[in-house]
Order: C-alpha cells, then structure tokens, then sequence
C-alpha cells in the first residue's frame, strides 16, 4: 500500500505543470456552459424585478453586514502589525487593508492585493519588505480560516450539490477531512515546531505563536462567515445559512482556479445551479448580483476615489516636509 502511495504521489508531482495549466481552462468550460445555460434560460426582466422586491430593510441589513465584513478582514493587518512589529499606526494599517481589498475583489491579487497594499504601505513609510510580510502574512491567513470554516461545512455535508456534478457529496467532504488537516496541521505547527525561521521566495518567514494562528483562524472564519450572512440576507432565508455559506465558499475556490477577479460570473453560475431547484432562478440571479453590487462594486467606487486622494495627501505631505539638513562641509565639497 505505501508503495503504491508513494508511486501515485509521484506521478502527480512529475504531472503538477501540466495539470496546473489544464485545471482553470477545465473549470472555466464549466462555468461558462453554466453561464451560456443559465443566461438562456433565466428571464432578465424577472431577475431586475427580483432584485427590486428585496426588502429595504434587508438592504440595509447587508450593508452593515458588508461594513463588518470589510472591517474583520482589514482585522488580518492589524494581526499583520503585530506579527511584523512595524510602527504604522493601527487606523491607517486598517484603512490600507479596505481599500487593497476593494480593489483586489475586483481588479485582481496582483493590482489590490498586493500591488495597492505594498504601494500604501511604502507611501506611509514602511520598508517594501515589511510590507510583504504584512501582505504575505493576510493573505495566508484568509485561506487558513476558509480551511476551517469549508472544512466543518464540506464535512458536514449541508452544501447542496446540483445533480449531474462529478463531485458528489463523497468528495466534497473528502475534501473537508483534507481543508480540516491543513488547517489543523498549521496551528499545531505553530504550537509545537521548534524551527521558527524560514526563507521562502526571498523572505524571511517567521513561524508565529499558537496563540496568532489561533487568532488568525479566528478573524479570518469571521470575514468568511459574514460573506455568507450578507447573501443570506439578500436571499431572505429562503436557503439555510449553512447552505449558502457552503456555496459561497465554493464559488471562492472555483474563482481562484479560474483566476477571475471576485468569481465574475462563477459567482453567480454557482449559485443558481446549486439553489435553483428549491428557489426560482430569478431570485437567486437576483440575490446574487445584489451582493456583487454591495460587497464589490460599491466599495470599489469608494476604494477608486479614496486611492488618489490619500496619494495626493501624502505628495503635499512630504512636499511640507522640510529636507534634511545637509552635512558639514557639503556644500564645499560640491563646489569642488
């Protein structure tokens, strides 16, 4: 049996390239034949009514959600301060993080996630490599609480999959027990690994305590948890919570597969597919793009205003700032 372990582990290792290069291509062949069945099937008229019906309240109600959810995931760099050490004041790591995070859902890792975050993180003073760590360091422990909360859900089996998908219940929570072991593995080897530093692709890692993974799991199943409160919400508990924070968090996976800037469309696909036997279509397409348009959109206009006019105070900030004076004997030396 460990033989045959061994060999099948390294068959997939020596196929990792190619299947890394297939994957998203296969993942987005699915969800565009999702999209193509949907769109053509779904009554667009209906769906702008679906969305006109949702509930003031319930609007609301999802836009405070979306405020918490923002500021649960701005959270993971004020841990970041803490594990960096670095002195920038807790009110400005956190306004770097929602502004970095409104652009990454929409224009992508490279523009949001790390490029407008290393970017403000220098502007404001930080050392690039700081903000690396800090960046480095949110980004991991987004995923190891999604590992945590996918994991019970998939194991638990509330995530409705829709008839006719290769991966049946089996496999989801197969691949529950795997998200649940990653997530377990971390935090043990924070707890108990006596080798603290490391140096991955140019930067110094540093093993944080227990007590930070614990912390990291923790806000990071937060902001994930709200996610799914905020469709909840929009879908007036017509799916249970633990259905449509399941979907949600297989909508995520899908879209970093197919490395589509917050699920466009894989979103919306996902969802009608799993939830349209026990809700019409229109509604859920409706629920759906209402969250896009309250999580997504509306702080991408916000983060896309707020971006130049925090460059712009920092430009006139260092331009008040008086030069340092220039050492004895500079000027001298310059004439000569």
């Amino acid at each position: 049996m460990r033989i045959f372990r061994t060999s099948w582990m390294r068959a997939v290792r020596h196929r990792w390239p190619r299947i890394k290069r297939i994957l998203p291509i296969l993942v987005l062949l699915v969800v565009g034949g999702l999209l193509y069945y949907f769109g053509r099937s779904v009554d667009w008229p209906q769906v702008w009514i679906a969305m006109r019906k949702i509930p003031a309240e319930r609007i609301a109600v999802a836009a405070g959600l979306v405020l918490a959810g923002y500021l649960a995931y701005g959270s993971l760099d004020l841990l970041g301060k803490r594990y960096t050490h670095h002195t920038l004041a807790a009110p400005k790591a956190l306004g770097v993080a929602i502004v970095s995070y409104a652009l990454n859902l929409n224009l992508g890792v490279l523009v949001g996630g790390l490029g407008a975050r290393l970017r403000l993180y220098t502007r404001l003073g930080c050392r690039k490599s700081v903000a690396t760590r800090v960046a480095l360091f949110s980004a991991a422990s987004n995923w190891i609480g999604y590992g945590w909360l996918a994991g019970a859900l998939f194991v638990w089996g509330v995530v409705p999959v829709p008839a006719g998908w290769e991966i049946g219940s089996g496999m989801l929570r197969l691949l529950g027990v795997g998200l649940l072991a990653l997530a377990g593995a971390y935090v043990l080897t924070c707890a108990k690994s006596r080798r603290r530093n490391w140096t991955w692709m140019g930067q110094r890692v540093t093993l944080p305590g227990a007590g930070m993974a614990l912390a990291q799991s923790a806000v990071a199943a937060l902001s994930w948890a709200i996610m799914g409160g905020i469709i909840y919400v929009l879908l007036q508990g017509k799916a249970d919570y633990p259905a449509v924070l399941g979907i949600l968090l297989c909508t995520s996976f899908a879209a970093v597969i197919t490395r589509v800037p917050g699920g466009l469309g894989t979103t919306e696909a996902i969802f009608v597919a799993a939830l349209a036997p026990q809700i019409p279509a229109a509604e859920v397409l409706g629920a759906a793009l209402a969250y896009r348009a309250l999580y997504a959109l509306a702080p991408l206009c916000l983060a896309l205003a707020a971006f130049p006019l925090i460059e712009l105070r920092l430009g006139l900030r260092r331009r008040k700032t008086p030069a340092p004076p220039a050492p004895p004997g500079g000027a001298a030396r310059r004439l000569l």
